[in-house]
């Protein structure tokens, strides 16, 4: 063989080569594996995240495997399932953090390991991972308050108890932070009790006993996630009239809005969130950049919750 035929022959070669390595790693992200990591295993917040993730892989082909812990506030265990994650070699993480710091080391190594990293519904206090995707929860606190103003005759005081979830949350902090602004501008009210229930029925219904017991001048409470809800209306008195405007869209929520016991629920389109969380993951993945775009929400009062638009939202099956 001449040297010319030699070196057509090479290069022949090294093209193949390099056309079955490329094969191969395409064959290797085909299908991508995302770990969807949430706050808690339960709720009707992260089933519908849940939800719309599966709706993702749907579409995509995409493997997705869901881990949590059993309490949002079980942060070592979240911790845990991120670094699950990271030994077993998954493509993508979509994430939940429960905490602003906590997590931060877990997620750079992650990422370390070329690990994309999906944070949904929250962000870390330093980082936003790969790709950030939320509600804007500080006009949400806005718009409850302001609800809740609507619902007071003018010059009447307010004074309002308010439950949190988790005092480390970044979404949490923003919606009581809109709470917070909403209130000082308003001449009258007042936020007399600010607390967190760390998604625990029973210490929401203690909370709740014993504030409106000692305090009965206290008349609007606001509960920021379902299960804070659910423990706060096991302790609103009879006979007063206590304005309730809470998060979530359980089925037993839903009755009370109806009912006119709530007088408003909060509701987050967490099917769209893990939609497009991702839809987001495989974006970046694949080297696209994602679509930047706030996830929708509604405040859904009685007279609004048999609207097309809100029994979409309260009863998350579509986008």
């Amino acid at each position: 063989m001449n040297r010319k035929l030699l070196r057509i022959f090479l290069i022949t070669l090294l093209l193949i080569t390099l056309l079955t390595g490329c094969s191969r790693r395409d064959e290797k992200q085909d299908p991508y594996r995302i770990a969807v990591i949430t706050m808690m295993q339960g709720g009707e917040f992260w089933g519908a995240l849940k939800n719309g993730a599966s709706n993702a892989r749907t579409e995509t082909g995409s493997v997705l495997e869901f881990l949590a812990p059993i309490n949002e506030s079980d942060y070592d265990a979240q911790i845990a399932s991120v670094e699950e994650a990271i030994e077993q070699h998954f493509d993508a993480i979509v994430l939940s953090p429960s905490h602003t710091t906590y997590l931060e080391d877990a997620v750079e190594r992650a990422r370390s390991k070329g690990i994309k990293v999906v944070l949904a519904d929250t962000r870390l206090e330093k980082s936003t991972g790969d790709f950030f995707i939320t509600s804007d929860y500080h006009q949400v606190g806005i718009e409850m308050a302001n609800h809740a103003f609507s619902l007071f005759a003018e010059g009447e005081s307010i004074k309002a108890l308010v439950i949190g979830s988790l005092p480390n949350s970044t979404s949490m902090n923003s919606v009581v932070s809109g709470l917070v602004s909403a209130f000082n501008t308003q001449e009258g009210a007042e936020i007399a009790y600010a607390t967190y229930s760390f998604t625990d029925e029973a210490i929401a219904k203690k909370i709740t006993e014993n504030t409106l017991g000692s305090d009965k001048s206290v008349n609007v409470v606001f509960a920021l996630e379902e299960n804070t809800a659910h423990g706060v209306v096991q302790a609103l008195p009879e006979g007063r009239d206590i304005k309730f405007i809470a998060f979530g869209t359980t089925q037993f929520e839903v009755q009370l809005l109806e009912e006119g016991i709530i007088d408003a629920l909060v509701v987050i389109n967490s099917f769209n969130l893990g939609y497009r969380s991702v839809k987001a993951a495989i974006d970046l993945l694949k080297n696209t950049k994602p679509v930047e775009k706030m996830v929708d929400y509604a405040l859904v009062t009685k007279e609004s919750m048999f609207s097309e638009q809100h029994q979409r939202l309260l009863f998350q099956t579509l986008l």
